[in-house]
């Protein structure tokens, strides 16, 4: 084994001691269960990942050193495509509204509609004037299609289609003729037939501990998909060096978690397995994502024909 299959190996021992990984692999995937883990864990998100922040994504750093700033780079991104006035935004998988009320803030001129799944009291944020709030699926967005979008973006969200190819295609439905679809998410770099049975178990409980699917990841069907959706010109930045530095905060307060098995076992009694269970994603990451190439962070632009 390579350092970082040991590695690997061993984390997911020690897990393994604590948590049903078979389990957990089989535990639901659907909104509902999302919904779900997003309410019980956005209290601790603010509190552990961003300090106050609101911010559930990674931030984009530069250097190897982490700045609270580098969780804007995605919505400051998302900006350089916004010219003039009047151009529409949809945010898929919004949340908390950290980037659509960044574009909100510094691009008045523009209007943005955040989408987000039911049940997260989504609705109850306030929100500036130039942004609307709608709860909704983008499995299915034919509500917006008389009003075509300039950009559609999804940060860290489209990781939880079953079917990229079929959600891609919901993102083409809505983005007028030279839109821009922006997807800033996880990826397997190789299929599950190139990967070793270790590799497709880590990825599989990396992903599970935080409700995401298992299926549908592997970057070269994505691309696949945005072809056969009416996208050309896409342009796929690896951007995994650049969340290091988050990769590296996340580690080592996991890393405290797992190596005090009383604080282990007492958070496990006491707090909701929805919030314990990102402590797994949180040991193990470093490693996917680093040598043994499991899996790859991406931003991929594309533009409708």
């Amino acid at each position: 084994m390579t350092f970082q299959e040991q590695e690997i190996f061993d984390r997911l021992q020690v897990i393994g001691s604590y948590y049903d990984l078979d389990s957990l692999l089989q535990d639901k995937t659907d909104n509902q269960a999302i919904a779900k883990y997003y309410r019980k864990s956005d209290f601790f998100y603010n509190l552990i990942h961003s300090h106050g922040g609101h911010y559930i994504h990674m931030g984009l750093s530069d250097s190897a050193i982490f700045h609270k700033e580098d969780f804007d780079k995605h919505a400051q991104f998302v900006g350089s495509f916004l010219k003039g006035s009047g151009m529409r935004v949809l945010e898929v998988g919004a949340g908390r509204l950290a980037n659509t009320k960044y574009l909100a803030k510094h691009f008045p001129q523009h209007h943005i509609t955040a989408l987000d799944i039911p049940n997260r009291n989504f609705l109850k944020n306030k929100v500036p004037s130039n942004v609307t709030l709608v709860e909704g699926d983008f499995n299915d967005l034919s509500a917006f299609q008389d009003n075509p979008f300039d950009i559609v973006f999804g940060v860290e969200n489209i990781c939880y289609a079953e079917s990229k190819d079929h959600v891609i295609g919901e993102f083409s439905k809505v983005l007028r003729p030279g839109g821009k679809l922006i997807m800033f998410d996880v990826y397997e770099p190789k299929s599950h037939e190139e990967m070793t049975d270790l590799q497709k178990r880590a990825s599989a409980i990396t992903l599970a501990a935080m409700r995401i699917t298992h299926k549908d990841h592997h970057l070269n069907d994505v691309i696949r998909y945005l072809g056969q959706h009416q996208f050309t010109d896409v342009e796929v930045t690896d951007m995994t060096r650049n969340i290091r530095p988050t990769l590296r905060n996340l580690e080592r307060v996991s890393n405290y978690y797992f190596n005090h098995p009383r604080l282990l076992k007492f958070l496990k009694k006491w707090i909701s397995e929805d919030v314990t269970i990102n402590s797994i994603a949180g040991w193990l990451m470093l490693y996917t994502f680093d040598g043994e190439n499991i899996h790859r962070y991406c931003r991929i632009v594309a533009t409708k024909v």
